[in-house]
C-alpha cells in the first residue's frame, strides 16, 4: 500500500516546534541568568556606594570639625585669653557657652594652656585614658599640630592656639561616641564602624548589631558584607542576602509567564501559517487544473480576495509558459535578427567547411581583409583545428593596422546528438590589447620609479594595499607579497605621532588629499621620517582608491632638528651673555661710581692748577670708561632682544638744539666749525624714541668730531610726511675728516670693527658705536648709509620713522633746580647702602644735611622703627645682602616701618641698567631712580626736590 505524504501544515509543525522549543529554553535560561547577575551586581554597587558614603561622612566630620576648631583657635578672644590672664574670666565663660560645632547631643569643650592645664571648659567631664591625653598634648602642645582620634573612648579633637607661630595653648573638643556624630546622616544599607579589635563604635541598626559589641562574634552567614579601612577604623556595609534572592524569584515568575505566553503565541502563529499556506496552495492547484481542463478559470480567482505575490508570480509564470508553448516555432526572419543582434562575428559551417550561416559582422570583417571569405575561413579553420579557441592577428585594409580577434569553436549538433558541422565565434579584442599594453607601460614606469608608490582600495574593508613598486620595497624592506592585502599600520610604532595618523584617517574618511610627515619603521625596525602625499582616485565621480607617494626625509628632519637645537643654544648663549654683561655692568658701575664720587669730592676742595688738570683728565677717563660700558650694555640688550623702542611725544627741535650746544664746545676746542640745518616742516613735536634718536646722532657727531682735525662738521635734518600721515626723519652728518677707504666701507657697521688697527691706536674706541646706531635705526623703522672718500671726509645719513604729535601731549619735564631750595634747611636722609665707599661719598655730597646709614634692608627697617626722628628722604640701594632694596621698599609701603613712613620719598640708587630695572624700582614702590655713577648735583637736586615743602604742598 502506497504511503500517503504528510500535509503541509503537519510538516511545518513537526519541523519548527522542536527548534522553537530549544530556542525558547536557551533564551529563558539566558534571561534568568542575566537578571540574577544584574540584581547581584546592583546589590554590590549599592553596598559599595554605602560604604564609600560612610567613609566620606567620617572624613568630612573629622576634617570639618578640625577646621572649625582651628578657626575658633585663631579667634582673638581665645588668643587674648592666654595673654590677658586677669580679664579672661570675664568673657571666656560666656564665649564657651555659645559654642556649638556639631549635631551631637553631648559635646564637651576645654581650653588648655601651654603646660596642659585646663583654663576653662564647657560641660567637660571627660575621663580620657592617659595614653590618649598624652597623645593630643604631644601633638598639639608639643608639635603645634592638630590632633583627632576616634576610638571606643569617644572622639577627641585638639588644635593649637598659636602666638607668633608657636603653640601657647590648645582647644580640645570631646564627643562621648562616634554614634552620636554619625546618627543624623541617612543610610542606604546597614552600616558599621569598628576599631582594630572589632569593637562596634557605630551601628546604623543597633537591633541587628548592638553598639559596643564585638563584630567578630556576629554570625555573617546569610549576609552580604562590603568592607573598607579609614585610618585605624574598619567600615562595613551589611545587607541580608535573602533580599537579592527574593528579587530574583519575582523576576523568574515574570519571565516564566512571558515564556509561556510566547510559546502559545508561537504555536498559534505556526498553526495559522501552515493552515493558510495549505489552503492557498490547494486553491492554486485547483485553479491551474481548471485552466487546463476548461475555460471556467475565473471562478476560483473570483473567490480569492487577496493573493500572495509569490503565488501571483507562479500564476503569471504558468500563463507565460502556456504562451511560449504556443509560439515555440520561430520564423527564419526572427532567427536571422537574433544572429545580427550579436556583438561578435559568427559563422556556421558544415562538415565540408562550407558556410551555412554568417552574420553581417563576419561579412564586414572579411571585406576589411585581403582575400576572399572562403580563404579567410580556411585560415581560421586551420588555426583552430586542434584547439577550441585561439587569438589570431589579422591586418586591416581600412585602418592599415593589425586587428586582434579571439576565435572560439563549438560543434553543431542536431536533436539526436549527431555532429553536423562547427560554429565559429570571433571577438575583436584589439582595443583591449591596446589598453593592456598601455597599462603595462604605466605599470612598468611606476615600478621603475625612484619614488615609493602605493595604491590602496578604500572601498574594501580595511582599505588594503593592492599595489606597491620596487622603490617601496627598497624604502621599507617589505616584499610585495608581505604588504599587498594589508595596510600600512604595520609601519607605525610607539613614537609615531598619533595626531598625524588621525589627520590621515580623517582625510581618507572625507575623501580629501593630504600631505604630511610622520615617523615610520622599516621591516627591520629601523625608524625613518616618511614624507607622505595621499591623492584620491575617482571612478565615475566616486573615490575608489588612494595613491600614495613616499619619500625618506630623515636626513632633512635631522638637519631641521639640528638647526633648531643650534638656534636654541644660540638664544640661550645670548641670554647668558646678556645676563653676564648685566651683572658685569653692575659690578663695574659700582667701583666707577666710587671713583667718580671721590673725584667730585676732590673737585670741591682746594686744588692747585696741576691737580685740577689731573682731576679733569681722570674725570674724562671715567666718562670714556662709562661710555664703553654703556655701549657694551646697549649691544648686549639689542642682541638679546631686550631693547625696546619707546613711543612717546618729544620736542625734536629742542633735542637738536641741545646736541648743538653740547658739541659746539668740543668743536671750538679743536678749531672746527659746527653747522646745524633744520627743515622740520612745522613738525617740531613728534612721537617716537627721543633717547635713541639722540644716541644715534650723538654717536655720528662724536665720530665726526673725533676723526676731523680741520674744516667743519655739518648736520642736516629734515622731515617729510608720507601718504599714510606717518613721518620719516632724514638726518646726515658730514665732516671733512680722514674719510674711510672704499674696501672698508662694507664692514664699517659690523661689531667691533674700525677701518684699521692704526685708527684704534690713534683715536681709540670699541667699534660698537656704528653697529649700535645701525641696529637702532632698523629697530626704529629706518636705515643708515655711508658715503666717503679716503682723505676727503665722510657723510653718514640715517632715517627713522616717527609720527605726528600734539604739543599738548608733552609731559612737563621735571627740573629739580626749578624748585626753590630752602636755604639752611637741613634734611634728614637715611642712606641704605652696603658699600662703605659709596656710603662715604653720598654722606660727603649731603654734608649739609643730617644723614644716617644702614647696610641692608633689615637694618633700615630697624632704624625706621626704633628712631624717634622722622627721615625726609630714603636713598635705597637695590642690591644688598640679607634684604635687598626692592623687598625693603615693599615692606615700608606695607606699613612695617609705621604709618609715618607709608609715603616717605624713596630714591633708588642702583648700578643696574638693563631693560626693566627702572620699572622694577617703580613697581616696588620707589619714587625716583638714580643710576650709578651719578653727579653730586643730581643727587642733591633730587633730595631737595623730594624733601621740599613746595613739592609736598602740591601733593596735598
Amino acid at each position: 500500500m502506497q504511503h500517503e505524504p504528510m500535509r503541509l501544515r503537519s510538516l511545518l509543525l513537526s519541523s519548527m516546534i522542536p527548534r522553537l522549543a530549544l530556542l525558547i529554553a536557551v533564551l529563558s535560561f539566558a534571561l534568568v541568568a542575566l537578571s540574577f547577575h544584574f540584581i547581584v551586581k546592583q546589590s554590590n554597587a549599592l553596598q559599595q556606594q554605602s560604604v564609600e558614603g560612610l567613609e566620606q561622612d567620617i572624613s568630612f566630620i573629622v576634617s570639618d570639625t578640625t577646621r572649625q576648631l582651628a578657626d575658633l583657635a585663631a579667634n582673638d578672644i581665645i588668643i587674648n585669653s592666654l595673654v590677658d590672664l586677669e580679664q579672661r574670666d570675664n568673657y571666656l565663660p560666656m564665649f564657651f557657652r555659645s559654642l556649638n560645632l556639631t549635631q551631637a547631643k553631648t559635646v564637651e569643650f576645654a581650653l588648655f594652656d601651654f603646660a596642659g592645664k585646663k583654663v576653662i571648659d564647657k560641660n567637660w567631664s571627660a575621663a580620657l585614658p592617659e595614653s590618649l591625653s598624652n597623645a593630643w598634648r604631644q601633638q598639639t602642645l608639643g608639635s603645634s599640630n592638630t590632633f583627632s582620634s576616634v576610638s571606643k573612648y569617644g572622639v577627641v579633637f585638639s588644635v593649637p592656639v598659636l602666638l607668633n607661630g608657636v603653640s601657647e595653648g590648645a582647644l580640645v573638643m570631646y564627643v562621648d561616641s562616634l554614634q552620636s556624630l554619625l546618627e543624623p546622616y541617612p543610610r542606604l544599607t546597614n552600616q558599621l564602624v569598628t576599631d582594630s579589635n572589632g569593637n562596634v563604635l557605630f551601628s546604623s541598626d543597633p537591633s541587628l548589631i548592638a553598639l559596643n559589641s564585638s563584630f567578630l562574634a556576629f554570625n555573617q552567614s546569610g549576609y552580604s558584607i562590603k568592607q573598607t579601612s579609614w585610618k585605624n577604623l574598619q567600615l562595613y556595609s551589611v545587607k541580608p542576602t535573602i533580599k537579592a534572592y527574593r528579587e530574583v524569584a519575582w523576576t523568574g515568575i515574570v519571565l516564566l509567564a512571558m515564556v509561556v505566553g510566547f510559546i502559545f503565541i508561537v504555536l498559534h502563529m505556526v498553526s495559522m501559517t501552515g493552515t493558510l499556506a495549505e489552503r492557498t496552495l490547494s486553491k492554486l492547484y485547483d485553479d491551474i487544473k481548471n485552466r487546463l481542463t476548461s475555460d471556467n478559470a475565473t471562478s476560483l480567482n473570483d473567490e480569492l480576495q487577496e493573493e500572495a505575490k509569490e503565488l501571483a508570480d507562479i500564476r503569471a509564470a504558468f500563463d507565460k509558459l502556456i504562451w511560449d508553448l504556443t509560439e515555440v516555432s520561430l520564423s527564419n526572419e526572427q532567427f536571422s535578427n537574433v544572429l545580427e543582434s550579436m556583438g561578435d562575428m559568427l559563422v556556421v559551417v558544415d562538415q565540408k567547411q562550407e558556410i551555412l550561416i554568417s552574420n553581417k559582422r563576419f561579412d564586414a570583417f572579411c571585406d576589411d581583409q585581403y582575400g576572399e571569405k572562403n580563404s579567410i575561413l580556411k585560415l581560421i579553420v586551420r588555426k583552430l583545428a586542434a584547439k577550441q579557441s585561439d587569438e589570431l592577428t589579422h591586418f586591416s585594409v581600412n585602418s592599415g593596422k593589425e586587428r586582434y580577434i579571439r576565435w572560439t569553436k563549438a560543434s553543431l549538433a542536431d536533436v539526436k546528438g549527431n555532429i553536423r558541422g562547427d560554429i565559429y565565434v570571433g571577438s575583436d579584442v584589439t582595443e583591449q590589447r591596446a589598453l593592456e599594453s598601455h597599462i603595462n607601460i604605466l605599470t612598468h614606469a611606476m615600478d621603475e620609479a625612484t619614488v615609493s608608490i602605493i595604491i590602496s582600495d578604500v572601498k574594501r574593508v580595511g582599505q588594503p594595499i593592492i599595489y606597491v613598486n620596487s622603490a617601496f620595497e627598497e624604502l621599507t624592506g617589505y616584499k610585495r607579497s608581505e604588504i599587498i592585502g594589508h595596510n600600512c599600520r604595520s609601519m607605525q610604532g610607539d613614537e609615531t605621532s598619533q595626531q598625524a595618523v588621525d589627520q590621515i584617517r580623517n582625510a581618507i574618511a572625507t575623501r580629501e588629499p593630504i600631505e604630511t610627515t610622520l615617523l615610520n619603521y622599516r621591516k627591520d625596525g629601523s625608524p625613518f621620517y616618511n614624507r607622505l602625499i595621499l591623492t584620491p582616485v575617482k571612478t565615475d565621480g566616486e573615490v575608489t582608491h588612494y595613491i600614495g607617494f613616499q619619500q625618506d626625509v630623515t636626513q632633512q628632519r635631522q638637519t631641521e632638528q639640528y638647526l633648531q637645537e643650534a638656534r636654541e643654544k644660540a638664544e640661550e648663549s645670548a641670554r647668558l651673555k646678556s645676563s653676564f654683561l648685566a651683572s658685569m655692568s653692575h659690578e663695574i658701575r659700582t667701583p666707577i661710581h666710587g671713583i667718580s664720587g671721590v673725584l667730585q669730592l676732590m673737585a670741591n676742595s682746594d686744588l692747585t692748577e696741576d691737580q685740577k688738570h689731573y682731576l679733569s683728565l681722570a674725570k674724562f677717563s671715567i666718562q670714556g670708561l662709562l661710555h664703553i660700558v654703556n655701549d657694551i650694555l646697549d649691544f648686549s640688550k639689542i642682541e638679546a632682544g631686550q631693547l625696546q623702542i619707546e613711543d612717546n611725544p618729544f620736542d625734536i627741535l629742542e633735542s637738536l638744539e641741545n646736541l648743538q650746544s653740547q658739541y659746539a664746545i668740543m668743536c671750538q676746542e679743536k678749531g672746527l666749525e659746527l653747522h646745524f640745518h633744520f627743515d622740520l616742516q612745522g613738525f617740531h613735536v613728534v612721537q617716537g624714541d627721543d633717547v635713541r634718536f639722540r644716541q644715534i646722532l650723538s654717536n655720528l657727531l662724536g665720530n665726526a668730531v673725533k676723526f676731523t682735525d680741520s674744516g667743519y662738521v655739518e648736520v642736516t635734518t629734515s622731515i617729510k610726511q608720507n601718504a599714510d600721515d606717518s613721518l620719516t626723519l632724514l638726518c646726515s652728518v658730514k665732516d671733512t675728516g680722514i674719510g674711510i677707504a672704499q674696501e672698508k666701507q662694507s664692514t664699517i657697521f659690523d661689531v667691533f670693527t674700525q677701518e684699521d688697527l692704526s685708527t684704534t691706536r690713534k683715536f681709540g674706541g670699541t667699534g660698537l658705536g656704528l653697529s649700535i646706531s645701525k641696529q637702532l635705526c632698523e629697530l626704529m623703522g629706518g636705515n643708515i648709509r655711508l658715503e666717503s672718500v679716503k682723505g676727503h671726509g665722510s657723510t653718514f645719513s640715517f632715517s627713522v620713522s616717527l609720527k605726528p604729535a600734539d604739543e599738548a601731549l608733552l609731559d612737563p619735564v621735571y627740573q629739580a633746580s626749578s624748585f626753590k631750595r630752602e636755604k639752611g634747611k637741613k634734611r634728614k636722609v637715611l642712606i641704605v647702602e652696603d658699600n662703605d665707599i659709596n656710603q662715604i661719598i653720598v654722606k660727603q655730597h649731603l654734608s649739609n644735611h643730617t644723614t644716617l646709614s644702614a647696610k641692608s634692608g633689615l637694618e633700615a627697617l630697624e632704624a625706621l622703627n626704633k628712631m624717634k626722628v622722622t627721615f625726609d628722604v630714603i636713598l635705597m640701594d637695590c642690591q644688598m645682602p640679607e634684604m635687598d632694596g626692592f623687598e625693603a621698599t615693599k615692606r615700608i609701603r606695607n606699613g612695617e616701618a609705621g604709618e609715618r613712613y607709608l609715603h616717605v620719598p624713596i630714591i633708588a640708587l642702583t648700578a643696574n641698567a638693563m631693560k626693566g630695572d627702572k620699572e622694577r624700582c617703580v613697581n616696588a614702590g620707589m619714587d625716583d631712580y638714580l643710576s650709578k655713577p651719578f653727579d653730586a648735583e643730581d643727587l642733591i637736586d633730587k633730595v631737595e626736590y623730594w624733601a621740599s615743602t613746595e613739592r609736598n604742598s602740591e601733593l596735598v
